[in-house]
């Protein structure tokens, strides 16, 4: 059962969809090869801003969520994954956010 959420806000640069998915299938293997056992979502506006996305990611327990944020901190391989992904995003209206399960 999913008990914490992380979700990442923003929107993608004009022209760059196709560098964004392709970051993130990259950075998304690379965990997965390392034991970040979440599912992770992608999703894209389909009302509103035409380049928002959401990139959710779904943990079954805080250990993993804390397994995630230390591979995000600690692998150098890992930050430059994730580092091509927020290049080809406008920084201007990202955010991220952390959710517990309440019901």
């Amino acid at each position: 059962m999913t008990l914490y959420r992380r979700v990442l806000t923003g929107q993608v640069a004009p022209g760059k969809h196709g560098e964004f998915l392709a970051a993130v299938e990259a950075a998304l293997d690379y965990q997965a090869q390392r034991g970040i056992e979440a599912d992770f979502a992608v999703w894209d506006s389909i009302t509103g801003p035409a380049s928002q996305v959401e990139i959710v990611a779904s943990f079954d327990s805080m250990q993993e969520l804390e397994q995630f944020e230390e591979l995000a901190a600690q692998d150098q391989t890992f930050s430059d994954l994730r580092r091509r992904v927020r290049q080809a995003m406008v920084f201007d209206s990202a955010s991220v956010q952390i959710f517990r399960r309440f019901v």
